[in-house]
């Protein structure tokens, strides 16, 4: 009984001596290389998935290690969203360190899907950066291209360098959202297909379906009757873009503009607003089908129609 007791003595203690003997060699630096590598933590990333990224990019040995360790230091919920320069020398406890003090003195740029330019003007007057008027003067050109997304920017970048960095990230977007198209529609006229979808639906699928719909309506010659770009067309006047994107009445129907879709049968000449990857994608990857009509019922759901007559039911299940 001695010899069972004192052999599980000695097996718990080498046990615990292995453990922790692999914890101190998964904790030391992956390797002596002191280049510094650019590591970006986001609002709202966790601890695993830091742990991850730390890993594939061969900065630490151990993903679980790592999590243990600034559990131990009390760190694990102190790490902060920042850009932060690493190298694969420092030792898992002086990551953890590195990542709760704080990353450069950067600050976070949000830009929403389906904003129109002078609402990006209005975010960036609010916010007290960039130069507001630029985003205005330069509508015509810009509308649409600048990729609503969390944008980290170092403190020094100034309206050029920001527009570069958008610019760069749509241009790597709009790429991704076009490989193996469906549809035979030039880049630009998918953009502007996308700033629609972008108005009108919420998920990618229904994005798809709508997508498809209004295909359908241009391959026959038929309004595309959008109250998106008769918001577009009205709002264009108003002085405040908080007033923007509000429900159309009957009268706006009549606005003559070439945005009035319900009066011009093709696209609109540009873009409405500025659309984000699901929308792209929808654009180069509409669903086929046989629907003409489609309403957002006041359920959320999304009611498609093949004739006026289906359409019109559906309005009246669905709408009232």
């Amino acid at each position: 009984m001695k010899k069972i007791f004192l052999f599980l003595l000695v097996f718990l203690l080498v046990s615990f001596f292995c453990v922790l003997l692999y914890f101190y060699v998964a904790s030391q630096s992956h390797s002596s290389d002191d280049s510094k590598i650019p590591f970006v933590i986001n609002r709202g990333d966790g601890l695993k998935s830091i742990s991850q990224r730390l890993k594939d990019n061969n900065l630490i040995k151990d993903r679980l290690v790592f999590i243990v360790s600034a559990h131990v230091l009390g760190l694990n919920d102190k790490l902060q969203a920042g850009n932060f320069q690493l190298s694969s020398n420092m030792t898992s406890n002086q990551i953890i360190y590195r990542l709760s003090s704080g990353g450069n003195n950067d600050y976070w740029v949000k830009l929403v899907e389906g904003w129109r330019n002078e609402e990006i003007a209005t975010y960036f007057q609010q916010k007290n950066i960039f130069d507001p008027k630029y985003f205005l003067i330069q509508n015509d050109l810009q509308q649409g291209y600048i990729f609503p997304d969390s944008y980290l920017v170092p403190i020094e970048t100034n309206t050029d360098d920001f527009l570069q960095i958008v610019s760069k990230n749509f241009n790597k977007k709009l790429q991704q959202a076009s490989q193996d198209p469906t549809i035979s529609l030039s880049p630009q006229e998918s953009i502007i297909l996308a700033s629609i979808l972008e108005r009108e639906a919420r998920t990618l699928k229904s994005k798809q379906e709508i997508a498809g719909i209004l295909l359908n309506r241009l391959s026959i010659n038929m309004a595309l009757q959008v109250d998106a770009t008769v918001q577009y067309a009205r709002d264009s006047g108003l002085p405040k873009p908080e007033e923007y994107w509000k429900p159309i009445k009957k009268t706006d129907l009549q606005v003559n503009s070439p945005y009035n879709t319900y009066i011009y049968t093709n696209l609109p000449p540009s873009p409405i607003c500025n659309p984000g990857y699901d929308s792209l994608y929808a654009s180069f990857h509409p669903i086929e089908s046989d629907y003409l009509y489609y309403i957002t019922g006041k359920d959320g759901n999304m009611y498609y129609a093949k004739t006026l007559e289906e359409h019109n039911i559906n309005i009246a299940n669905y709408l009232r």
